[in-house]
């Protein structure tokens, strides 16, 4: 990455998120420290339990294609396969590897062996999914209930709901432990926060 207004502005987040950091450490580790119970007061109402049920709900009704799809198979296999048929030209016949090379490495500023080789991938990946693309347009123009049984197989619902029932279990051992050894872990953001802020302003003054 060879901007350098990206890079100023990457250097210029961290600079600030350290800071930010630093200065939280130290604050909660006084907490900790001088006044755990205060700290326990203030967290109470910010550890709020937000459950995500009633938005996976809405994700857990299948929408089907399938009958649209089918209706109109002989102009969407002409499309899908006028398409597949375009990106092989492009990448075969059309596209100049060497020129597309050199105009890339020169945009963006990289090595040519880098953005060849990521083209090269790009283009397998493209041929690849032109080709697969070809035998499913075939498919629907010429025998479609081959590719409906392929597809009975391969729609198998997933429950959303099911995968993620083991977020949904709130768990405060984290907090019960901080309090269990507020000394101890206020002692320990003391010093972390303390050495981030001494480094940074450290660095901070050299570059100036």
């Amino acid at each position: 990455m060879n901007n350098p207004f990206i890079q100023s502005w990457l250097l210029q987040s961290a600079v600030i998120f350290l800071i930010i950091g630093g200065f939280a450490g130290l604050v909660i580790g006084a907490l900790l420290v001088f006044r755990p119970h205060l700290l326990q007061h203030i967290s109470k109402p910010l550890n709020r339990w937000v459950s995500t049920r009633h938005i996976d709900q809405a994700l857990e009704h299948s929408i089907s294609f399938d009958p649209w799809f089918y209706r109109y198979r002989k102009i969407n296999g002409m499309l899908i396969l006028l398409g597949a048929l375009y990106v092989l030209y492009f990448f075969t016949v059309q596209l100049d590897r060497s020129v597309a090379v050199a105009a890339l490495a020169k945009s963006f500023n990289y090595p040519p062996a880098l953005v060849g080789g990521l083209l090269d991938a790009l283009a397998l990946s493209a041929l690849l999914g032109a080709l697969c693309a070809v035998f499913v347009a075939l498919f629907m123009l010429l025998r479609p209930s081959l590719l409906r049984d392929f597809e009975q197989n391969a729609n198998q619902w997933l429950s959303l709901r099911r995968a993620l029932k083991p977020l949904e279990i709130p768990r405060e051992e984290a907090d019960g432990y901080v309090l269990r050894y507020a000394r101890q872990v206020g002692i320990f953001l003391l010093l972390g926060g303390l050495y981030t802020l001494v480094g940074l302003f450290i660095w901070l003054g050299r570059q100036v």
